[in-house]
């Protein structure tokens, strides 16, 4: 069994969307209400995902709210599928073939080799490899690098084999940055760059110098551009 987890705290809009195709494609959906002001729990529960709600916060963090979530899973897998990302039919059964002991699933590259904005934060694995790592990281502060530390972890820590899904398995619905940056507790483009700073010592820490270009991490790293309109 699958169980996946998602958040939200003011992306309702966009869980409208996908969370009818989650319910289809995972055993149970876990949704973690991040004292959102839209009241994305309550439509969630409607809909038949159980809710769990964090009341009281000012600012969204995703690694708080994912190990929030995940506290919750029983199930042999845990997945990670935000709000704006979209499961395709078929998804199910191949994450059947997909998912094994050893194994992350992460989301499909693009044929040129560069990862799909908006579906990066997508990954399976054993719900007790993700808690052999610790999960989630719950010091980063503003938008994104705690996937690809979460990847980083289960890959040179726990010595996971990485595994895509298909091209046309999950898609990402596009927006700005404006909207990524709403609830945070700082913007990306205050952030960007102290994340990545971060991110490379831990990677120099594993003895993984420039993080970016070397080979032994290229399964893991972000390739591409990360979204820079703020529309």
């Amino acid at each position: 069994m699958i169980t996946a987890v998602t958040t939200c705290m003011g992306r309702r809009k966009h869980l409208e969307l996908t969370l009818p195709r989650m319910l289809e494609t995972f055993d149970k959906v876990i949704l973690v209400d991040w004292s959102c002001p839209e009241g994305s729990g309550e439509y969630a529960a409607s809909e038949g995902a159980s809710v769990i709600y964090k009341y009281g916060e000012k600012h969204f963090s995703g690694s708080k709210a994912k190990n929030y979530g995940a506290k919750l899973v029983t199930s042999e897998y845990v997945a990670f599928i935000d709000a704006d990302t979209m499961c395709m039919p078929g998804m199910h059964k191949e994450l059947e073939l997909l998912t094994g002991d050893r194994k992350m699933v992460l989301s499909a590259r693009s044929y040129d080799g560069s990862d799909v904005n908006d579906t990066v934060g997508f990954l399976v694995c054993k719900t007790d490899s993700f808690w052999n790592v610790g999960g989630f990281d719950e010091s980063w502060i503003g938008w994104g690098a705690e996937d690809i530390h979460l990847r980083g972890k289960l890959f040179l820590d726990e010595r996971l084999e990485v595994v895509r899904l298909g091209p046309m398995t999950l898609g990402g619905i596009a927006h700005s940055n404006t909207l990524r940056n709403v609830n945070r507790e700082a913007p990306i483009e205050t952030t960007a760059i102290l994340n990545h700073n971060t991110l490379a010592s831990w990677f120099e820490s594993k003895g993984i110098s420039d993080y970016v270009t070397n080979p032994k991490v290229q399964d893991i790293v972000f390739h591409g551009q990360y979204p820079s309109h703020s529309d």
